[in-house]
């Protein structure tokens, strides 16, 4: 594969854009045939399950069996269009006939255009990766989604608030929705219930797999928080109420272990994990989370699968309260500390630093001071203090670590002897 010059003498080369493209080509190419049989099945089977479970009157299963041919043939119109794509831009690819310019709707998205054709792949960097999209052209459907609930309004309101509040936009005054996963259709279409019209948007070249775009808009609706700052009060009044918080989490929740975590564009906010538990809750109540059951969520189930963080392993140094972690995979042990005052971060961090301890602070974007001692510094402190000698037995327990590097040697010597009594002043002798 030869280079391309793109715009203003912006070079690719084969280890770079052109190259990393024509892996992911050759993976959509491949997976391709399984992503959209895997889909297909997905739609008919979430179909039956939603009909019986919810015992849904002739009219209604019908408009969802409906709904879901109508989803399946978007698939098989556009299997065809997308398969000869991805095959003319390998032969491209592979022939070096291909050219890169830049997007005429601004200079932070490149297409990529095999020579004689028409179509493009766009290209845009975020976070050091790329991000590649093969649009689909042409493929759309007017259909329509049954009211399977019957929810209060004032329910519905909340979890329209919520959808809002992430991955819901507007277009044309509509409520219009943008996603790659199949039961965000049904969720998000059952509390915008009514006419929709479904469009197959483009192929995601991702890393490690390939997504259909999927975008909707809901025609029988009007959107109640139609401008930028509409988002925010939305954003606001999912934050009042458990059903908005659910649904938030639908879109811009993130799949945590321990944490009740939102995204907001490049920002997170962390919720009481507390809340987990009465979410969950409600929702059932509303029938809305055996749906969600049914539609097989990912982020519903890490909503229910959400633990209690265990009782962080503690120990203080001049009065400051340190947390001890050990980190398994990299083998790395430390302790750290928060303080609000940079003024008394630098304090601490020069008391430390005296005592031969390696310390370093980092102001997070929260605007407080983390404090982070290194392992052999944890060690230090530990030689004559009985409280962080408890605190790396604790350590030691609670990830079950074996004498299998000096440091951890001496970690384990530490946590199982008590440290060395302090021998008394010897008292001046009389004159």
């Amino acid at each position: 594969m030869g280079t391309a010059i793109g715009p203003e003498g912006w070079r690719t080369g084969p280890t770079d854009l052109l190259a990393e493209l024509y892996t992911r080509a050759q993976l959509a190419n491949r997976e391709l045939p399984s992503l959209v049989d895997g889909q297909k099945k997905y739609f008919y089977v979430s179909t039956e399950a939603i009909i019986d479970v919810f015992d849904l009157p002739a009219d209604k299963a019908d408009m969802l069996r409906d709904f879901a041919e109508k989803a399946v043939n978007l698939l098989d119109k556009a299997y065809p269009q997308a398969e000869a794509k991805l095959q003319k831009l390998l032969k491209a690819l592979e022939n070096s006939n291909v050219k890169v310019e830049l997007s005429p709707r601004g200079k932070k998205t490149l297409h990529i255009v095999p020579t004689g054709e028409k179509f493009y792949v766009s290209a845009r960097m975020r976070s050091e990766t790329w991000l590649f999209r093969l649009p689909i052209h042409k493929i759309s459907q007017n259909t329509e989604f049954p009211d399977i609930l019957k929810m209060p309004s004032n329910e519905l309101y909340y979890l329209q608030a919520g959808w809002r509040a992430s991955d819901e936009g507007v277009h044309k005054g509509k409520p219009r929705m943008e996603t790659t996963k199949p039961w965000q259709i049904y969720s998000w279409a059952t509390v915008r219930f009514g006419a929709i019209w479904i469009y197959l948007g483009g192929l995601n070249l991702n890393t490690d797999s390939i997504t259909i775009e999927w975008q909707l808009i809901a025609k029988s609706w009007q959107q109640q928080w139609p401008t930028r700052e509409g988002k925010k009060t939305a954003q606001e009044i999912a934050k009042g109420h458990l059903l908005g918080l659910v649904a938030w989490y639908l879109g811009d929740g993130e799949k945590h272990e321990y944490d009740l975590i939102y995204s907001i564009g490049d920002d997170e906010i962390y919720l009481p994990k507390e809340l987990t538990e009465q979410m969950i809750q409600i929702t059932y109540k509303t029938r809305y989370g055996i749906l969600l059951d049914l539609l097989e969520s990912d982020k519903w189930i890490a909503l229910k699968n959400l633990k209690p963080k265990r009782k962080p392993i503690r120990a203080t140094f001049q009065d400051h309260v340190f947390w001890l972690d050990y980190y398994n995979k990299k083998r790395m042990l430390q302790a750290c500390t928060l303080l609000k005052d940079l003024g008394e971060a630098l304090k601490l961090e020069e008391s430390l630093e005296n005592m031969g301890l390696h310390a370093r602070i980092y102001t997070r974007r929260t605007g407080l001071h983390m404090i982070k001692l290194s392992g052999n510094s944890v060690l230090k402190l530990a030689e004559n203090s009985p409280e962080w000698r408890m605190a790396l037995k604790q350590l030691a327990e609670k990830h079950n670590l074996q004498p299998k590097t000096p440091m951890l040697r001496r970690l384990l010597e530490l946590a199982e002897n008590p440290p060395p009594a302090k021998k008394p002043r010897k008292k001046a002798s009389p004159c």
